[in-house]
């Protein structure tokens, strides 16, 4: 579920985790009907969008970006660390797009699971296609880029940096690491190193050295989770599951 932030002249909506119903985790859930309702709750209020997903339910993701589209204030998404599937065509429906140097944003074309005999598989491919053609009718639109060249890279599932993504017209703004790093030194520090002020960065920002322990650092999943003979370990994504042999 997404979080708010909701301020006297400023909104922000977290919109992290699965666009729609995640059944494998409800709290990452982030469906149409709840986001909606809380953009008509926060307008006229400018409106911040920080994006962290890696997609969804196609309909879903089509009915957040119409949230979007007719939020009545300024809207400007964020992408945090992925606008994936789903989420990238709601992050360009923003007025304004911003990622960060290290965030990704990816388009591919639509795909489903389906079964049936030889007339209802033709149908569902028809139903992607029409799919497809709308997604790529929305990067088109936002991006100025060619209708053909939309769907050659949703075929291809395209991965943009934020550098290409602002190249290709689909995001207006990068936000450096390095501008943020620096913003969190002493000036008089960092101005010891006017002449290489990337390696004062790095040299200012390094992780220290940890004194060793007697016992080894374990893993979040090696801390939650506890031996089980008989049993396999099971990698989903980024979640991890414990099956029975």
């Amino acid at each position: 579920m997404f979080q708010i932030k909701n301020e006297a002249q400023r909104a922000t909506v977290y919109l992290y985790g699965t666009i729609g119903a995640d059944f494998w985790d409800m709290d990452s859930s982030n469906t149409a009907k709840n986001f909606a309702a809380t953009l008509d709750e926060l307008s006229p209020k400018p409106l911040d969008i920080r994006i962290d997903s890696c997609g969804g339910d196609v309909y879903e993701g089509f009915g957040i970006a119409s949230a979007i589209q007719r939020y009545e204030g300024e809207t400007t998404a964020y992408v945090d660390g992925i606008a994936a599937s789903a989420a990238s065509y709601i992050a360009v429906m923003a007025d304004k797009v911003v990622m960060n140097d290290f965030a990704q944003l990816m388009i591919h074309d639509a795909w489903t699971y389906t079964s049936g005999n030889a007339a209802e598989l033709l149908v569902a491919a028809e139903r992607l296609e029409a799919v497809d053609a709308t997604i790529a009718g929305v990067i088109a639109a936002r991006s100025g880029m060619d209708i053909e060249d939309v769907r050659a890279a949703m075929d291809a599932e395209t991965w943009y940096d934020a550098t290409a993504a602002v190249e290709a017209g689909l995001a207006d703004e990068i936000v450096e690491t390095e501008q943020r790093v620096a913003a969190c030194i002493d000036p008089a520090i960092l101005a010891r190193y006017k002449h290489a002020p990337k390696a004062a960065i790095e040299a200012l920002s390094a992780p220290k050295a940890e004194e060793p322990k007697d016992e080894p650092a374990k893993s979040h999943a090696a801390n939650s989770m506890q031996e089980n003979e008989g049993s396999r370990l099971l990698v989903l994504g980024n979640r991890v599951y414990r099956t029975k042999e």
